[in-house]
């Protein structure tokens, strides 16, 4: 019986690696080949920088809405203050970002997708830097409603944005950023 037992064991074991492939030959991978392929010394060097000068410049927006007044949070004339440094400090962290997104150099071949990303980023960031400069200029005047209104603006305009390219579309910038500090809340 034990024979039998221990016959029938290494009968399936020799089906199973069979049917898994075992054996000197590998089965060739049915899964279609990875734009961004990860090169055999690593990410480029030139991309890494790419991507930390880019991390660099947007990573405290991922994270300021967090951290402003929400309207919630005024309720009254003595809370515009607190409205006044929450649009300041958007101020200060859209004009840092707009900066150093400036100053990034052109991405090259083959992650030249990321010159569009980092343009699609300047162009909000631009676009959402001319909003707060007017609820800025408007907020002492205008009151606590108006207040509200350009915190959750503000903050909405924040949440709900969406880079026009994905990170992972662009060839080799996902390993890139995995090897630069500075792209660790960034994604």
């Amino acid at each position: 019986m034990k024979i039998r037992t221990a016959m029938r064991f290494g009968v399936t074991a020799v089906v199973a690696c069979l049917v898994a492939g075992c054996g000197s030959n590998p089965p060739e991978s049915a899964s279609a080949p990875s734009s961004a392929a990860p090169s055999p010394a690593g990410p480029d060097p030139a991309l890494v920088s790419w991507a930390g000068g880019y991390c660099a410049a947007v990573k405290d927006m991922r994270l300021i809405v967090y951290s402003l007044a929400k309207s919630f949070d005024i309720e009254s004339e003595a809370d515009l203050p607190k409205a006044a440094a929450s649009l300041e400090k958007l101020d200060t962290a859209l004009t840092a970002a707009i900066g150093g997104l400036e100053k990034l150099p052109q991405a090259g071949p083959p992650a030249q997708e990321a010159d569009t990303l980092a343009s699609g980023e300047l162009a909000f960031y631009r676009k959402l830097h001319g909003k707060v400069t007017e609820y800025r200029t408007l907020l002492p005047r205008a009151g606590v409603e108006y207040a509200k209104a350009a915190l959750n603006l503000s903050g909405a305009d924040l949440v709900s944005h969406v880079p026009s390219v994905e990170t992972a579309k662009v060839p080799g910038l996902d390993q890139a950023m995995k090897a630069d500090k500075a792209c660790e809340l960034v994604g």
